[in-house]
């Protein structure tokens, strides 16, 4: 037999919660002032309890009583006041499981069910106007949460508390809080709003809670609804705060979404972002017309960017307003894609520190058929920038939209363009969308399209391509190289008729390409068939060769008492080539295939002479240029001492270091300076594959050389240029001019040559002082004597000549110039000095200065002493 009483006093108000608590008067606080806790077995009578509060009773001081109904009760009551006035405790109750048989005379644990408010010994007198909640019947679920509420409908400031609760939960006392936030006409419900009272004896300090909030306007013609939630996160999150939400704004022409987030990481980086879509009937010409406009932003945030085949669905591009054909998404699931990602796909949107990022975008229909989106988009950070556009066009003959039946044909276009400063690449993707398709749905349209360029801080540096549906089946792309779909045509009727068509287009800088294929099969139960036409079209330069496929072939097979027959077949192929021109042709009957050769055997592209390959190089293959250190009147002075068009190239540098660049677009495989090698290590040998040569030693020299007192040149001494800084310059060069190999052999895996040297970059260091001052003869001082004069100025002499007086007494706040009588006397002034031969056309622009002119303190009058 048990029973346990505990009262704990406490001091939390109303003005403790989040949000609000700053806005609640202390004059309509509502304050909690206690809380006790009462647990008792099942053998405890009602004679036992009132023998324990008569022995409390004879106690000194105020001792709180067990209820009457403690008898195989956990109860727990929370005190609060209001207006100064106790009120009616918020009671509910804890129940336990049963003693097990070894623990019989132990506390059993206790679990939280739902309890009505209960009036016990404890309970005062119920204030007016206040009146009981019950609540929904326990449960057995050890789970389940426990309430106690008491319903209010009071106004605390700006907070209107429908209902006061309490629970316990997670260790801590919760005091919760059913309320609207109201700030004029606008109206904010609170989700989770209350305070939690930790009841582990150390510190009872309440702590705020908010979950969310709920925003909600209505006032024809606007109406305004949102959501924000302040979402939980676990101990390994990286934040501590994570809130989002979204809001729509609509009016009877235009609908504005928004949605955001806000998170605080633990290392204290604030990162959020925000996205708004604006619809409207905006109008326009039927060419052309916006039907709306979306913006994002982000601070500390970084956004992915989606390959080509995630464009279509990419949110931001999507938009919150509309999802194509299916239900369009919440906002609350656009951000959560946003934030979280969805199906294992990382999120879109995640915290990066120092990164912001900008997106500005719209929605048009073209002459009302092409449905287009696009949303262009930059990201700054400190390591990176990237820039792109993102876009997607449908059209559907005849639109679904316009309610004249199901559609013959549709066709949806994504876009992607995006420039990564990191990789210094421009990559360019389109890609029809595989729902794409021509007269009936099973006639699929297929087919992509990629551009790729690699500028000079790439790790592909000059290299480029351009591709259409795919390559030539002889050229194998590089891993860098993208890979495109091929454009066609993929139609199936049934099991028995298959019709694909394919074509492709590439340009790289070894070779342009280009072909197509027509396959037409039927697999009948009585015969087969299989008709198959194409081209293939490649062409080479340096040098210059071409090579161009063309086929058409025709095979049958039908059913025979004892089987399928053989396979009879009908067709020809031409294979042409040059220069020299000569090809092949053959013709194919019954399977027996008969060639015919006409022209120049095929041999691949013939070597050329030096002098044929110079007219490859640019004119001028060697460059000379200032990068650091020009003095800035060095264009000036160059056109003051060059004759014009004469380019000799002649410096003005400044003192505090220079650096300069040499470039050959003939790559050398070593690099000297003033005789002293400084390629260091990985050197390699050049070669010329239009001229068939290879393993070629070659040097770029570079003289530096200084101007003597007798006017003539000489090569800088090397003790000079010990602190020179050479840096080699390595830059990949096409493999079809300086590749190792064969003139015919320029389809190699990799189009580029690594390792040769292209180039240099030379600083000369700044001066530097001396450790010791050095010596000089006095003879190279030398000095001026001034001639007499008024310098230097006697400090005690009395100022002598003109003077300056003022014209009116100190104090005077403005003077203003432009009276009747001061322009009387000015005119005079112009008239006397004109009758003197000395006209002034000055009247004019002397009135409208007086006019405008204002002096803050008066002028002075020069008099002579």
């Amino acid at each position: 037999m048990f029973a346990l009483l505990v009262d704990a006093r406490l001091a939390a108000k109303l003005s403790d919660l989040p949000l609000v608590g700053d806005r609640i008067s202390p004059d309509h606080d509502l304050g909690i002032t206690g809380v006790k806790a009462v647990i008792a077995s099942d053998a405890l009578t009602a004679d036992q309890v009132k023998a324990l509060n008569e022995q409390i009773s004879r106690l000194d001081g105020d001792h709180p009583r067990f209820p009457e109904e403690t008898r195989g009760r956990a109860l727990v009551a929370l005190d609060y006041e209001w207006g100064g006035e106790k009120r009616t405790p918020l009671l509910f109750r804890l129940a336990g499981a049963k003693p097990a048989e070894d623990r019989e005379n132990e506390a059993p644990a206790p679990k939280l069910l739902n309890a009505a408010p209960v009036v016990e010994t404890w309970a005062a007198p119920a204030a007016a106007g206040i009146r009981a909640a019950a609540a929904p019947a326990a449960s057995d679920d050890p789970a389940a949460p426990a309430a106690a509420w008491v319903t209010l409908d009071r106004s605390f400031g700006p907070l209107y508390l429908r209902r006061l609760g309490a629970s316990y939960q997670g260790e801590k006392l919760w005091v919760l809080c059913d309320a609207t936030v109201h700030a004029g006409p606008l109206e904010l419900g609170v989700d989770g709003l209350g305070l939690g009272i930790a009841l582990d004896g150390k510190d009872f300090t309440p702590s705020g809670r908010l979950d969310g909030l709920s925003l909600s306007f209505r006032k024809p013609p606007l109406e305004i609804s949102g959501a924000f939630v302040n979402k939980p996160v676990t101990a390994d999150s990286p934040y501590d705060r994570l809130i989002e939400g979204s809001a729509l704004i609509k009016t009877p022409s235009a609908s504005f979404g928004a949605i955001g987030a806000y998170e605080h990481l633990t290392s204290g980086t604030q990162s959020m972002f925000l996205y708004a879509e604006l619809g409207a009937a905006f109008g326009g010409p039927p060419a052309f017309r916006v039907t709306a406009v979306k913006a994002g932003f982000g601070y500390n945030s970084s956004l992915r960017v989606p390959a080509i085949d995630q464009v279509a669905g990419f949110p931001l591009l999507r938009g919150i307003a509309d999802a194509g054909q299916d239900t369009p998404p919440e906002p609350l699931d656009v951000l959560k894609e946003l934030t979280e990602g969805t199906d294992g796909a990382p999120a879109w949107v995640t915290p990066h520190e120092g990164s912001v990022w900008l997106a500005l975008g719209l929605n048009a229909d073209i002459f009302e058929v092409v449905h287009c989106k696009a949303l262009a988009f930059a990201e700054f950070g400190p390591d990176d920038l990237v820039v792109g556009l993102l876009g997607s066009a449908k059209a559907q003959f005849p639109d679904p939209a316009k309610g004249l039946g199901e559609p013959y044909a549709s066709v949806e276009l994504d876009i992607s363009a995006v420039y990564r400063r990191s990789a210094d690449m421009l990559a360019v993707d389109a890609r029809l969308a595989p729902d794409s398709f021509l007269l009936d749905r099973s006639v699929h349209l297929t087919g992509g399209a990629a551009l790729r360029l690699w500028f000079g801080g790439s790790d592909h540096p000059g290299d480029f391509v351009f591709t259409i549906g795919g390559y030539h089946p002889r050229f194998a792309p590089p891993a860098h190289y993208p890979q495109a779909d091929p454009v066609g045509v993929d139609w199936t009727s049934g099991s028995e008729l298959t019709v694909k068509g394919t074509s492709y287009f590439a340009l790289t800088p070894s070779a342009v390409m280009a072909g197509g294929r027509l396959d037409l099969r039927y697999d009948g139960s009585w015969a087969k068939a299989r008709v198959d036409v194409g081209f293939d079209a490649l062409v080479e330069w340096a040098p210059f060769h071409y090579e161009v496929d063309v086929w058409a072939e025709v095979t049958a097979q039908v059913w025979l008492l004892f089987g399928w027959s053989g396979e009879a077949s009908l067709g020809a192929r031409l294979s042409v080539w040059g220069p020299s021109f000569g090809g092949t042709a053959h013709v194919k009957v019954l399977g027996i295939s008969i060639p015919i050769d006409f022209g120049e055997p095929k041999a691949g592209p013939a070597t050329i002479g030096w002098e044929q390959f110079r007219t490859l190089l640019p004119q001028h293959p060697l460059t000379l240029a200032p990068v650091d250190g020009l003095h800035p009147d060095h264009a000036t002075a160059a056109r003051q001492t060059e004759p014009a068009g004469s380019g000799s190239g002649a410096w003005t540098a400044t003192a505090d270091g220079f650096a300069f660049t040499v470039g050959s677009a003939f790559p050398a495989s070593a690099l000297e300076v003033n005789g002293v090698d400084e390629t260091g290590d990985g050197a390699a040998e050049v070669g010329i594959r239009p001229m068939g040569k290879s393993g070629l030693a070659v040097t770029l020299s570079v003289t530096v050389e200084e101007e003597t007192a007798d006017g003539h040149w000489r090569q800088l001494p090397a003790d000079r240029m010990q602190d020179w800084d050479v840096s080699v310059r390595s830059t990949p060069q096409p493999a079809a001019l300086w590749g190792a190999g064969k003139a015919d052999d320029a389809l190699s895996a990799d189009p580029f040559v690594h390792g040769l040297v292209s180039g240099a970059r030379i600083a000369v260091p700044a001066p530097r002082l001396p450790e010791a001052a050095a010596s000089s003869r006095s003879g190279r001082l030398d000095h001026a004597p001034l001639p007499e004069g008024a310098l230097p100025l006697d400090p005690d002499a009395a100022p002598a000549g003109v003077r300056g007086e003022r014209e009116e007494a100190a104090g005077t706040g403005a003077l203003r110039v432009g009276t009747a009588e001061q322009t009387a006397q000015r005119k005079a002034a112009l008239a006397a000095l004109a009758a003197a031969g000395y006209p002034l056309d000055a009247a004019p622009e002397l009135d409208r200065y007086a006019r405008e002119a204002a002096f803050s303190s008066p002028p002075l009058r020069l008099v002579h002493s």
